[in-house]
């Protein structure tokens, strides 16, 4: 169908808005960020608002409230190789890696990073997480998304 504009010409209708993407997390992502938001909490509550936990909080807050699902499945978030389906953002020194459903307008936060970003050290967060995902930890959430794992060695 088509509107008609002020000056009485039919304009095509605008597209309806699409829900926004609902956003859960695995208990192991749930439990970094439950106790970044204590540790802001405590921080707050000794009157420091701008410490370096509230700080860290309000970012990755930002960072999975706004951020994420604006754009869940944008290419320039996606991680190569193996882990191709898996997205990841940069937050200063932190790390977060998501899944995401376009059909069931869905994300699913798999892993925060606690760690430090030092290539080739064995607690950088690329390859903590390498190690979960290879042990299965997040195969539930890839099959709940219907997100195929790519290929990636198992235990």
């Amino acid at each position: 169908m088509t509107a008609k504009g002020k000056r009485g010409k039919s304009e095509p209708e605008r597209p309806k808005a699409l829900p926004p993407y609902a956003i859960e997390m695995t208990a192991t992502a749930e439990e970094v960020y439950r106790d970044l938001y204590r540790k802001c909490k405590a921080a707050e509550d000794a009157g420091h608002r701008e410490s370096d936990h509230c700080t860290t909080f309000r970012m990755i807050e930002e960072a999975v409230k706004k951020v994420i699902p604006r754009d869940p499945l944008n290419k320039a978030y996606a991680l190569r190789g193996d882990l191709s389906n898996i997205f990841r953002l940069r937050k200063g020194r932190w790390r977060i890696l998501w899944i995401a459903s376009s059909a069931q307008r869905r994300i699913c936060i798999l892993f925060i990073s606690e760690t430090m970003r030092k290539e080739g050290d064995p607690n950088d967060p690329y390859e903590v997480f390498q190690r979960k995902f290879e042990s299965g930890q997040f195969d539930q959430a890839l099959r709940r998304f219907g997100v195929r794992s790519s290929g990636a060695k198992r235990k």
